[in-house]
């Protein structure tokens, strides 16, 4: 029997030291939206709260720029990045083709219990409430969760990872409408497009489970209202 590792990546061991420890900390705030577009961010006061030199943080900020969280604005400082609407549909736009193709190879790939694991998966995801921001939080967890253990149906270590780093970024961009724009019948929506796509996978039906999940992905900026 197979067991599927679904852990919620980071980027844990990216950076060695106090510039490490900084870093996973500060891309778990930017993935469960404490941060927000075009907020400015000091190399001086971060340096404070984490009881460290400029150097580490700097070190941090420069990671977290690349991975595409924030710029370095000349006179101003570390600036969240203000993606624009249309930036941020042409990236889940990009990220549904990409989560298509390793959906696609799940369906053809899975062995054992894994569908019978993902229900559990959805049901859990299903089961959620979306109250507070806790609970949000929780449920944003739980469907990474399930994009994760599709990538490990998929048995393509590469791309799962490089996927899962996108999905970080993916958490942050939108959890800037999540808070308040996601409802009720929205969430129940992705709960049946979730299903859909489970169904799929069962049948083995690539070009249905392609189509339903980039679909699925697509939807998820209009749902939380960032585009």
């Amino acid at each position: 029997m197979s067991t599927v590792t679904t852990q919620r990546k980071d980027s844990k061991g990216a950076l060695s030291g106090k510039a490490g420890l900084i870093l996973t900390e500060l891309e778990n705030r930017f993935v469960s939206g404490k941060y927000q577009f075009g907020e400015l961010l000091s190399i001086n006061s971060l340096a404070e709260e984490f009881e460290a030199s400029r150097q580490p943080v700097s070190t941090a900020v420069s990671y977290l720029r690349s991975m595409g969280y924030v710029n370095i604005v000349p006179q101003v400082g570390c600036k969240v990045v203000s993606p624009s609407k249309q930036e941020i549909a042409d990236f889940f736009y990009t990220l549904g083709k990409a989560e298509s193709g390793i959906a696609g190879k799940a369906a053809t790939r899975w062995i054992d219990n894994e569908i019978e694991q993902l229900q559990q998966v959805e049901s859990v995801i299903s089961g959620t409430a979306f109250d507070t921001l806790e609970h949000r939080d929780a449920y944003a967890d739980s469907v990474n969760h399930y994009h994760y253990k599709i990538h490990d149906m998929a048995r393509s270590p590469s791309i799962s990872l490089w996927l899962e780093s996108l999905w970080r970024l993916a958490d942050f961009y939108l959890w800037q409408g999540a808070s308040i724009n996601f409802t009720k019948g929205k969430v129940q929506t992705a709960h049946k497009e979730r299903r859909a796509i489970i169904r799929a996978i069962k049948q083995c039906d690539v070009s249905l489970v392609e189509s339903l999940m980039e679909e699925h992905v697509n939807g998820k900026p209009r749902r939380v209202g960032v585009v």
